[in-house]
């Protein structure tokens, strides 16, 4: 019985990694034979028989071949976090310790790097430039000279995301910034040196194998029965995830000369029918294409599925229909028309069958935007805008396909170097206008492993995985009985603004509030604080009488007592009284973003985040001493995070590296004993929130569609309960 399993093991290793008609005996032999001198050549059995030793070898390279040629290639690979693939074996080198300089309040941190004989990767990040450096709007331009290395020799290498090697013997480098990005002259300190030293990576650094499965896909017939542009070109097995690479041929499109395309989206699926969220890939590059007229695609999916996989390529077609229409106007620009003037329009025009209004133009540093109103649908049509006599460097275009209200820009002598003149004077201005007709095209292939993926072990510690996740999707699960309360959350209703619905955690019991955003339950859960168009409302939930406090702000956030917020405007941080009176701003770090996190039981501390270069530092503030003590750098877009009612915990969204998303953490307000509760494979959004008796989290998670999916959480018994009733994204937990 071992024996028969053992076969067929190695039949399966066998067929997966080598084609059936494969014919591996000629290389056998030549390899054998290719140290005997022509006049003595014998044949093949003949040297076997004469030299045992060969026998071995022979033995050997059949092994090898049997049991995966692409195997022994494929096991060559290695994967690094953040980094992307290398050759096994290869020697790899890193920085041997982060290296700072602080002048002025601006430190500069080289963080990381990594050195291979293929490539370099670097990392760096700026903190403590204030807001002031930067320009106010977008019609100045600050800094944008890149950083470099340079080598003992005085060459120089940029630092780009796709660095070149550097020679082995080259120990030491020297990382120098011109100036800070974006940032305008004498602002802050210019001229940053700071140097480096590379030592070998240590034995016990992390380089995850990798191996390589031969692409055995099946391309799904398109319904006129013609081949299939869609392939499979290369799988890697890459740890707990599978990376599956493979392109597009434009030939399959079969479409006029005339007509666009573009890719809408790639889908995948298992056997179960259930759609698989893709992890864009932060650190391996699709492959690139056989041909010209192809696309290379990559996606990235956890392992824990059911096989077989149905990846979806998903394609819009847009063709011009009829004749193209032109309508024409004149307009006068001055002499000298400066950035941020606006002339006022109003004039109605009829194309294809639309009533268009042109409301505006307002011009730029580089050229002008026209702002137009029409009749619904009339933006999915070609619109272009031209000045007559004059040749523009680019142009575009805002405003989704739907709306009523877009806009078109041309710019002149954006591009260094250029010759065409900036318009100015009595213009002509030409609209064109192309009717066009949209249509769907999908391409289907399909992939069967050989043979099954292991079920991953779950993680230490990690209360969420991705298997966990998807089986909770296809489960309810009766809420424990001391999980009551109200739970707030926002639902895309197709409105500017999200509905704002309160509930029980059960979701049967459901009362839709207003229109609005950042709404916030009180801790007692007897109002609701939201920002609606007017500015921050607070809402009796019993009475339903409203507050307007005549302040505006978001990421509203209640203190324990009941009698005040914390809000941000993005650049600063305030307080308010529950009735509108008593605003103050609390003096914090100069800072592009900062964000409340919550407040501390005794409603005389509280926590917000301030971004700091490439992360965002989370710090407490004493409100009665003055005081601001630093906490610790988490990295998300936004800062968000969320203090438990006993002021014990903080959750907050981090990045792992490697992953393209990030990671649902919780620790001490010290940064200690740190867990992570959700991975990463799990699409997650930045928000999560906890029970009013600090025992659960409610995670907000999404499917391929982006429809969200709560999920209640204990991050200390790792139990797990989809929240199947509730509809949207929770904001808050009260009482």
């Amino acid at each position: 019985m071992m024996e028969k399993s053992l076969k067929e093991a190695l039949g399966a290793i066998a067929r997966r990694n080598v084609p059936e008609n494969t014919n591996l005996w000629p290389r056998i032999e030549a390899v054998l034979t290719s140290s005997v001198p022509a006049t003595e050549r014998r044949t093949f059995m003949q040297t076997l028989r004469a030299k045992p030793a060969f026998m071995l070898l022979f033995a050997l390279l059949v092994f090898l071949m049997l049991s995966g040629v692409a195997y022994a290639i494929g096991r060559s690979l290695g994967y690094i976090p953040g980094f992307g693939l290398v050759e096994q074996g290869a020697p790899v080198r890193i920085l041997k310790a982060p290296v700072s300089v602080t002048r002025q309040g601006v430190t500069v941190t080289v963080k990381s790097a990594i050195l291979t004989p293929e490539r370099t990767s670097l990392e760096y990040i700026v903190s403590g430039v204030p807001r002031t450096a930067y320009p106010e709007n977008e019609a100045v331009t600050g800094c944008i000279r890149s950083p470099y290395l340079r080598l003992p020799d005085g060459a120089k290498i940029e630092v780009t995301g796709n660095m070149p090697p550097i020679p082995a013997e080259v120990q030491q480098a020297v990382f120098v910034l011109p100036c800070i990005f974006n940032t305008l002259p004498g602002t802050v300190p210019e001229n940053w040196e700071l140097p480096l030293e590379f030592v070998p990576a240590p034995p016990q650094w992390t380089v995850i194998p990798v191996t390589e499965i031969l692409p055995s896909a099946t391309p799904i017939k398109n319904a006129d029965s013609s081949e299939n542009p869609l392939t499979i070109t290369r799988i890697l097995d890459v740890g707990d995830r599978v990376v599956i690479m493979g392109e597009f041929r434009h030939e399959g499109l079969q479409m006029d000369h005339a007509s666009t395309w573009s890719v809408k989206g790639i889908r995948i699926a298992d056997a179960t029918g259930r759609e698989i969220p893709n992890q864009p890939s932060v650190d391996i590059e699709p492959p690139t294409p056989t041909i010209p007229e192809a696309d290379a695609w990559l996606v990235q999916v956890p392992n824990a599925f059911t096989p077989p996989l149905e990846i979806t390529y998903e394609v819009e077609i847009t063709t011009p229909v009829g004749p193209e229409e032109q309508v024409a106007f004149d307009f006068d620009a001055g002499q000298n028309p400066q950035a941020g003037g606006e002339w006022t329009v109003n004039q109605d025009f009829k194309v294809g069958g639309y009533n268009l209004r042109l409301v505006s133009i307002t011009s730029g540093p580089d050229g002008y935007v026209f702002h137009f109103r029409g009749d619904p649908g009339i933006n999915r049509n070609w619109i272009n805008v031209e000045i007559a006599g004059y040749v523009p460097d680019c142009g575009g275009g805002g405003g989704p396909e739907d709306a009523h209200e877009f806009s078109r820009a041309v710019c002149f002598a954006s591009i260094p170097g250029s010759s065409n003149h900036f318009p100015t004077g009595r213009l002509q201005v030409i609209i064109h206008f192309q009717a066009v007709s949209v249509g769907q095209k999908t391409f289907q292939v399909k992939w069967m492993p050989d043979t099954p993926f292991i079920t991953p072990t779950p993680k230490a510690g990690v209360c969420l995985t991705y298997a966990q996740w998807y089986q909770l999707a296809e489960q309810g699960g009766e809420l424990p009985p001391t999980v009551q309360g109200k739970i707030v959350s926002t639902v895309n209703e197709g409105n500017r603004l999200s509905a704002i619905y309160v509930s029980n955690p059960a979701g049967d019991i459901l009362q839709k509030v207003d229109l609005g955003a950042w709404p916030s339950l009180s801790p007692d859960g007897t109002h609701l604080a939201y920002s609606a168009p007017d500015g921050i409302r607070i809402r009796d939930l019993s009475s339903g009488d409203e507050t307007l406090l005549g302040t505006d702000g978001y990421r509203l956030i209640w203190s324990p007592d009941n009698s005040r917020l914390m809000f941000t405007t993005t650049f600063a941080l305030y307080l308010v009284n529950a009735d509108g009176s008593g605003l103050r701003r609390i003096e914090t770090m100069p800072s592009l973003v900062i964000s409340p996190v919550g407040w501390l039981p005794d409603a005389q501390s509280i926590v917000y985040a301030v971004l700091d270069g490439d992360h965002f530092t989370l710090m407490r503030h004493d409100l009665q001493l003055g005081e601001t003590k630093t906490l610790f750098p988490i990295q998300n877009k936004a800062g968000y995070g969320a203090i438990s009612p006993d002021g014990a915990w903080v959750v907050f969204a981090d990045r792992i590296v490697g992953e393209s998303n990030w990671g649902i953490f919780i620790s001490r307000l010290d940064g200690s004993e740190r867990r992570l509760i959700v991975e990463p494979q799990v699409p997650t959004a930045f928000t999560s929130v906890w029970s009013p008796d600090g025992q659960w989290l409610i995670v907000n998670t999404r499917d391929t569609e982006g429809n969200n999916h709560p999920v209640l959480v204990n991050p200390f018994t790792c139990q797990g309960i989809p929240l199947t009733n509730i509809r949207g994204t929770v904001e808050g937990w009260a009482r």
